[in-house]
């Protein structure tokens, strides 16, 4: 008889050790999926018990991006605004910085155009004005290869025997409507350096012409290409983990899916 209560007794506390165990394991387990502070920042979770007393879990995480706007941008929108107007597509984009570099190179390659462009024109004039006091040429209507051949010989004279000297009969000028004789060679050479200067200054501005070119290009370029990485960052990865377990088997089912 003592032997019987002592087995039922046994029998019972290991029932209620069983009990406290399954409870623990079960408490154990909620607590292990329970969301830590690092990934309730990152991600969204979602708890349910389903109808087969199984537990789902759910946690979803998408990689976020502070630059973009969430809308999606046309690249051939972005090329042909900063083609336009260097700048205009990055600004499109919201890209303010590259926005403002492209425009701020563009208005200080069209100041340095209009700059060497006008000075110039001003020394040409200068110099036509000193060739006209110092040989008597008249400067009006001759072509710019007349002003080369006047800086480089003293008169009408020497530049026409050198020509028929190596027979360019058809360079020789008419006496009567090119004609021009240098006061003094220093002045000649004064000239020379005024209309060097002159065509070093338009030169100037035809190169500065081709970096404005140049500007619009390579802004649309950089148009089409932050665009092409605007919308690649809308194209975010997400992970999909899914965790199911039964309380009546101890079974545990993991689920992780990767979307891109």
């Amino acid at each position: 008889m003592n032997l019987r209560k002592h087995f039922f007794a046994l029998l019972l506390i290991i029932f209620l050790t069983a009990q406290g165990f399954a409870k623990e394991k079960n408490n154990t387990i909620i607590n292990s999926l329970s969301p830590t502070p690092l990934s309730v920042a990152k991600s969204q979770l979602m708890l349910g018990l389903e109808s087969n007393s199984q537990y789902s879990f759910r946690h979803f995480f998408q990689e976020s991006d502070q630059n973009t706007d969430g809308e999606y941008k046309v690249r051939g929108k972005a090329f042909i605004r900063s083609l336009v107007l260097p700048g205009a597509g990055e600004r499109y984009l919201g890209k303010k910085t590259l926005a403002n570099t492209f425009l701020i190179a563009e208005i200080s390659l069209w100041v340095g155009y209009f700059a060497f462009k006008s000075y110039g024109k001003w020394v040409r004039e200068d110099a036509l004005a000193f060739a006209a006091t110092h040989s008597g040429a008249i400067t009006d209507g001759k072509p710019s290869q007349f002003f080369v051949d006047i800086g480089n010989y003293k008169d009408i004279e020497e530049y026409n025997d050198a020509k028929q000297r190596m027979w360019q009969f058809d360079k020789v000028y008419d006496a009567e409507d090119y004609y021009w004789q240098w006061d003094e060679d220093s002045n000649r050479s004064k000239f020379e350096s005024m209309r060097i200067a002159s065509d070093q200054a338009v030169n100037r501005s035809v190169f500065v012409l081709g970096g404005i070119f140049a500007n619009h290009l390579l802004s649309a370029i950089d148009a089409v290409w932050q665009t092409s990485r605007h919308n690649k960052k809308l194209n975010k990865k997400s992970v999909s983990l899914k965790i199911k377990t039964d309380f009546k088997t101890g079974e545990i089912a993991l689920n992780i899916q990767k979307l891109f």
